[in-house]
């Protein structure tokens, strides 16, 4: 890690200030090593904006901030990285349907949750792309599969919120990998099992 960018992090209010040794010199500890680690899992595998990491690291060092609440800023984060492919008024159209799966599956959702505005800007995409299947019949296996994931998860999770947050995107992070690999794997079997022609 160089000073530059140990500074860079200090100017940015990503990083607290060191114990001032000298006019320009500090010392950092532990908490501070703990701290660079995360900024720069979040800002590289994760690929969140500065901005974004800022205000996560807000919520973390808001002792008052529940774990509940700290999960709703990441997820904010995170989603508002997004940007609409399609028009307004096809993303308003298909939150209906988001709000009626999200119902359905029975999931205890905020109605301002900004993955409710993500999903359907997935769906209106789809839609524009000519995609013209429910979005239950579409999402339900994810939801099922998100679900299972996620209880696994939290079950897993050790108490604290910095845990929470880098795990969260770090899993997002390895569920999207393993499923482009798994897509790649599919490909190969059935190219192996497709009969050859003579041409």
């Amino acid at each position: 890690m160089s000073v530059a960018t140990i500074k860079f992090y200090l100017r940015e209010r990503l990083l607290p200030p060191g114990t001032l040794t000298a006019r320009n010199q500090a010392d950092y500890d532990e908490t501070h090593l703990a701290r660079i680690k995360m900024i720069r899992t979040l800002t590289g595998i994760g690929m969140m904006s500065l901005s974004a990491v800022r205000e996560v690291l807000a919520a973390i060092d808001d002792s008052c901030v529940p774990q509940r609440e700290l999960y709703q800023v990441l997820n904010g984060a995170l989603c508002a990285q997004l940007t609409a492919s399609t028009g307004a008024a096809s993303v308003v159209r298909a939150q209906a349907h988001v709000d009626e799966f999200i119902e359905g599956v029975g999931w205890r959702v905020g109605d301002d949750a900004p993955g409710r505005t993500a999903l359907a800007q997935v769906v209106a995409a789809l839609r524009d792309l000519g995609c013209t299947s429910e979005v239950e019949e579409v999402f339900l296996p994810y939801a099922r599969a998100a679900e299972h994931l996620a209880v696994r998860e939290l079950d897993a999770m050790p108490p604290g919120a910095p845990e929470l947050v880098t795990r969260t995107v770090l899993f997002e992070v390895a569920f999207a990998v393993m499923r482009r690999m798994a897509y790649e794997h599919l490909m190969a079997l059935r190219d192996a099992d497709s009969p050859v022609t003579d041409e």
